[in-house]
């Protein structure tokens, strides 16, 4: 790792406003890693993602085209989405591009943490390497019990609030599926509306920046349905959803980053780890000096 400047401290508790603060902060201080970062690791399952979305627009367009009759446009958007493959096959690579995208953020924050100077993709890697499999079929498992929960009176949003986490808890904590589990529970007591706020705020401001991403497919889109010249091309609207996708990933950055943050601050919260660090530190340092001190 190269040197860096001032680096910012993970384990530390910080109110609502300061999580987001430093979400920001670190983004500035880490732009260029970070993003090299992404390039490397998270864009070639994005760029998978917007293919597999773009091929489902264009055939989606066309047979918007073919004439056939439906009350509204909702009706066939619903009737075509859950008889297409290729709808389940988008879904689904959307997903593991997500938590491809948290896996990479999280072990970058890990190597930040626990390594001095700049981090380098190839430190990051080793860490994706150690939890890729677990990371994925974790996420797969927990995001369709989250939907068929969504069903539960609403359980589904306080148990997806309570699972937020738990990329880098399983990542940090080097745990398995059920341990995971029942840490997330354990650090989302007594905090998950101050965790459901700052999801909901990050989400906000990242769907902002997200809007700017998608508009060209929107415009795009509406132009084909209007069958106005110029818009027919499917190497267009490919090209446009699969670019769309990758930014659209790589926003999702910010909500990634400040869960971390949220996750550092709830950990100091309950057990103190920042605090102890900080004081075995203090007393290795205060044995240094004394032992110095001896040798005069």
């Amino acid at each position: 790792m190269q040197p860096t400047s001032q680096k910012i401290n993970l384990r530390e508790e910080r109110g609502f406003g300061e999580k987001l603060n430093a979400t920001f902060a670190f983004i500035r201080a880490n732009f260029r890693s970070l993003l090299k970062t992404l390039f490397f690791y998270v864009t070639p399952v994005a760029l998978v993602s917007g293919l597999v979305s773009g091929f489902y627009q264009a055939r989606l367009m066309k047979r918007v085209a073919g004439g056939q009759v439906y009350e509204s446009y909702g009706e066939f958007n619903f009737f075509n989405q859950v008889n297409s493959v290729n709808y389940y096959f988008s879904i689904l690579f959307t997903l593991i591009s997500f938590f491809f995208l948290s896996l990479t953020v999280y072990s970058f924050m890990v190597v930040y943490q626990d390594e001095e100077g700049e981090v380098e993709p190839a430190a990051v890697w080793r860490h994706i390497k150690e939890n890729l499999v677990k990371v994925i079929y974790s996420g797969v498992v927990l995001s369709v019990f989250t939907f068929l929960s969504v069903f539960m009176l609403g359980f589904g949003i306080y148990f997806g609030v309570v699972i937020s986490m738990f990329v880098l808890i399983m990542v940090r904590e080097e745990l398995g599926f059920v341990d995971t589990i029942e840490r997330s529970f354990y650090l989302i007591k007594g905090h998950w509306w101050a965790t459901f706020g700052l999801l909901f705020v990050a989400g906000f401001i990242q769907s902002i920046i997200g809007y700017l991403a998608a508009l060209p497919v929107g415009i795009i889109t509406f132009l084909r349905v209007m069958q106005l010249p110029g818009a027919e091309s499917d190497l267009l609207l490919v090209s446009a959803t699969t670019l769309a996708t990758v930014l659209t990933i790589y926003i999702y950055s910010v909500s990634v980053i400040a869960l971390g943050f949220q996750y550092f601050n709830l950990v100091e919260k309950k057990d103190g780890i920042g605090f102890m660090e900080q004081a075995e530190l203090i007393g290795q340092q205060q044995q240094g000096a004394t032992a110095n001190a001896g040798q005069y």
